[in-house]
């Protein structure tokens, strides 16, 4: 088969896994021609490692293979994506196992020898099923990050704080790692609203999260609007000395943006043993509130 069909862009990508050549080239000539991406893998292992790097729509996939057989191809596909369509091809005399495959999350069967009409069918109401997941998973994931963001910020908000902070005390007490907490609020930020107004506050409030979420490590560790004008930074696996560093990267970045006198205070606690998560929470707190009373735009640390 030229390259050529296996490149086509079109309504959807489908990966055909089969070890008989003829079978494979009728079904790529129907389906290319149907309008299909189509790829092909002649054994279960290639068909696995072709739907973890080239994310098909749609695996149609014969039950009987070289290596390990369409059954076990199945479980291990579904492991990589527990949503994946695939659509199992058998001979009438493994129809048992065909069925014994939808019990373990494939989507249908076609049996060979197959009609076009029939298989096309079959490839095409897979495509729309798989969207219709996909669609639906997009959407729980939009409803779940929107439950644990500010919307304000674009920082995690308190509620989310609280989770995420239980399971981190929980794995620093299991590794014996370094979990520090930073906390900090805005100087002078209710004079600035008196003057210039909610709405310019909000701004300010929005800049701040931009400068925490560029000034944390990505993906390690997280920001959060703790309230008001409060903000609570996590940093995983950072000493005290580690989380100075990146308290002053906060700190002097929002002083740099010259938010008209708007600077922040800012406490600094590393989690001891002793510690609960009212007690971790507390010790930050008290640093913040010990910069804020000394004059504030600095930045204070809980040491034992």
């Amino acid at each position: 088969m030229e390259e050529s069909i296996n490149r086509r862009e079109g309504k959807g990508k489908v990966l055909i896994v089969d070890d008989a050549p003829d079978t494979l080239e009728i079904i790529q000539k129907l389906l290319y021609y149907e309008g299909y991406e189509v790829l092909v893998a002649s054994s279960g292992e290639e068909g696995i490692k072709k739907v973890e790097q080239e994310k098909p729509d749609v695996v149609l996939m014969d039950i009987n293979l070289p290596g390990i057989d369409g059954t076990e191809a199945l479980k291990r596909i579904r492991l990589i994506n527990p949503i994946q369509c695939v659509i199992i091809l058998t001979a009438f005399a493994t129809v048992d196992n065909a069925i014994q495959a939808l019990k373990e999350g494939a989507s249908d069967f076609v049996k060979k020898p197959f009609e076009n009409e029939h298989l096309i069918h079959i490839v095409n109401q897979g495509l729309e099923k798989f969207r219709t997941l996909k669609e639906k998973e997009k959407l729980e994931e939009d409803v779940k990050r929107l439950s644990i963001t500010d919307d304000l910020t674009g920082l995690f908000n308190h509620r989310h704080f609280y989770e995420k902070l239980e399971i981190e005390l929980t794995r620093a007490k299991r590794q014996k790692t370094s979990l520090s907490l930073l906390m900090f609020d805005l100087d002078h930020f209710k004079r600035y609203n008196d003057l210039k107004g909610h709405l310019e506050g909000d701004k300010v409030l929005k800049r701040i999260g931009e400068i925490v979420k560029r000034s944390i490590r990505y993906h390690i560790d997280s920001g959060y609007r703790y309230g008001g004008d409060e903000f609570a930074v996590l940093l995983i696996g950072a000493s005290l000395d580690q989380a100075l560093a990146i308290a002053e990267r906060i700190r002097s970045s929002i002083e740099q943006t010259e938010l008209q006198n708007i600077t922040v205070s800012i406490g600094l606690s590393e989690y001891r043993d002793s510690y609960d998560i009212e007690d971790f929470v507390k010790s930050a707190d008290d640093a913040m509130y010990r910069a804020k009373n000394a004059g504030g735009n600095q930045i204070h640390r809980n040491i034992p």
